[in-house]
């Protein structure tokens, strides 16, 4: 599944170099700079990250769940990120574990080079894999995000590892690798409740590769209950805490009122929603406010807020990178530049692939790139989007990248060989 056996030297030492260069360096940034870009501050606790970190805290001192408010558990979070961080701080302390957690990023991060040089190398070739990997690591926004107390880092490591899971487990049918699959199914849900529809995506892949109904039936109830095992103890704690059942958030109902907002301007057909201390409550409120306004706003403009879902907050999710602080002084500008390349190529890349998989030039699997991209921006678009929420998916925009970069490379070559040989024939 992992196994680089068959690979030649030249490919395990790049992919090895790759991967211990951005170690070294990823980890001397955070260790020099870490603290440079927390994004709020530990006196306000006015931002995700220090939420998180104060959610860790409490976590060790109490036993409690909390986010907004200390003495308040909550079910506004998924718990993965404060409870991984919790970990490192019953070991290296309250914040000697921040700077452990970061470094943890950093492995994370370096590991996921590799993955990203398996999917690629699944999906075509090992040529593609080693492209991907080396544009992966000239994207600054790899290096800026493990500095971050945010659940960036886990997510990309985990929706890359689940992927390459699943490519494995559609190929090889083996019931090991759907249990495999299950498992960081959930615990990527438990970090990022957006994964939760991701057996669309599978579903997709199944019927690509003319999978029987007994078969599907089959792996469906195990990666089910294996995810549902995984997530049982956050289910049982929030029907405890809360007397029902929750199964990710109750977070969804403000975030999708902003997002219904055109340009995010709440001046524009406004309307007020009641306030409550009942979370459960408060949730029932933001629903009911925003079934007012699609039926008294939304439904009256269907063409003006039809653009703003699927086409403007689209392009707001993906148009720019995750580098809201400079690394090493590299200005953003540079960054936006090679992001934009990326996105170009990578749609490039993806409409080739389409065209190729209908001539059987290219597996149909590989159409997993495109659909995930579907698949992510309609899971985002109903709430706020922006380039945070995008970041972990812009590894198939690199692969889709690597894959026109490689079919340019390759084109050379044979017209070299082409010129050749006409030479030593003449």
């Amino acid at each position: 599944m992992f196994s680089l056996k068959e690979e030649s030297k030249k490919t395990k030492l790049i992919l090895y170099t790759i991967m211990f260069i951005f170690f070294i360096i990823g980890t001397y940034t955070v260790i020099k700079y870490g603290d440079n870009y927390l994004l709020g501050n530990f006196n306000e606790w006015n931002n995700d990250d220090v939420k998180y970190v104060r959610s860790a805290w409490t976590l060790l001192d109490n036993g409690k769940f909390t986010y907004h408010n200390v003495n308040d558990e909550t079910v506004f979070i998924m718990p993965g990120l404060p409870y991984t961080m919790a970990f490192f701080m019953s070991i290296f302390g309250k914040f000697g574990g921040i700077t452990a957690f970061r470094i943890f990023q950093v492995v994370l991060m370096s590991l996921s080079f590799s993955l990203i040089f398996f999917i690629g190398r699944f999906l075509f070739n090992s040529k593609v894999g080693i492209i991907s990997s080396i544009l992966s690591i000239l994207y600054l926004p790899n290096l800026f995000t493990p500095n971050l107390l945010l659940t960036e880092v886990i997510f990309y490591f985990l929706i890359l590892l689940l992927v390459y899971t699943t490519l494995v487990a559609i190929k090889s049918k083996k019931i090991k690798h759907y249990i495999i699959g299950g498992i960081v199914w959930g615990i990527a849900a438990l970090f990022r409740p957006t994964v939760g529809a991701y057996p669309i995506v599978v579903l997709i892949l199944w019927i690509y590769n003319n999978y029987k109904f007994k078969d599907i039936l089959k792996f469906t109830i195990i990666v089910s209950s294996v995810f549902c095992l995984v997530m049982s103890p956050w289910w049982i704690r929030n029907y405890k805490e809360f007397h029902r059942f929750i199964p990710f958030t109750l977070s969804s109902g403000n975030p999708m009122i902003q997002g219904s907002y055109i340009n995010y301007d709440t001046t524009i057909d406004f309307h007020p929603w009641e306030i409550t201390d009942d979370i459960i409550k408060q949730e029932e409120y933001y629903k009911d406010n925003l079934v007012y306004r699609f039926k008294n706003y939304i439904l009256k403009k269907p063409l003006t807020y039809a653009k703003w879902y699927l086409i403007d907050k689209t392009v707001i999710l993906w148009i720019s990178p995750f580098y809201w602080k400079p690394v090493y002084n590299i200005h953003i500008v540079f960054v936006g530049i090679y992001h934009l390349l990326l996105l170009t190529l990578g749609f490039i890349g993806m409409y080739s692939i389409h065209k190729k998989s209908k001539n059987n030039k290219v597996d149909k699997t590989a159409r997993i790139l495109f659909g995930l991209f579907i698949y992510y921006s309609v899971v985002h678009i109903p709430y706020i989007t922006f380039n945070r929420y995008s970041y972990p998916m812009i590894w198939i925009f690199v692969i889709s990248s690597a894959f026109v970069i490689n079919n340019i490379i390759t084109q050379k070559q044979e017209r070299s060989k082409q010129i050749l040989n006409t030479n030593n024939l003449e």
